[in-house]
């Protein structure tokens, strides 16, 4: 009785064994595909998107207007820093007006 079940599950167990290693081959398989197809996208956009900048900055915009565009938003992030500092100094204030209360 024993080698009867043995002679039907071995067969069985090494027929699973061998689809679980072939199915594991498989989907790793894909998973790489999938990473290799997902690297030639990025590549591709990042290449499009460095050409696109160049053009960009080559056909639409003159130096002078490039170097205008530069020195507002500079001018724009030092007057924003301006009034951070404006407000964290009226926090202080306020906070050391309220202390004085008590």
């Amino acid at each position: 009785m024993t080698t009867f079940l043995l002679g039907i599950a071995s067969p069985i167990l090494g027929g699973l064994i061998s689809i679980l290693i072939w199915q594991t081959k498989k989907n790793s398989q894909q998973v790489q595909d999938g990473l290799n197809n997902l690297h030639t996208c990025v590549h591709e956009v990042s290449q499009k998107v460095d050409g696109l900048t160049l053009d960009v900055a080559k056909n639409y915009c003159t130096k002078d207007e490039l170097k205008e565009h530069v020195d507002k938003e500079e001018e724009w992030h030092l007057k924003f820093s301006k009034d951070i500092e404006e407000i964290k100094e009226m926090q202080w204030e306020m906070k050391y007006k309220m202390l004085d209360k008590d």
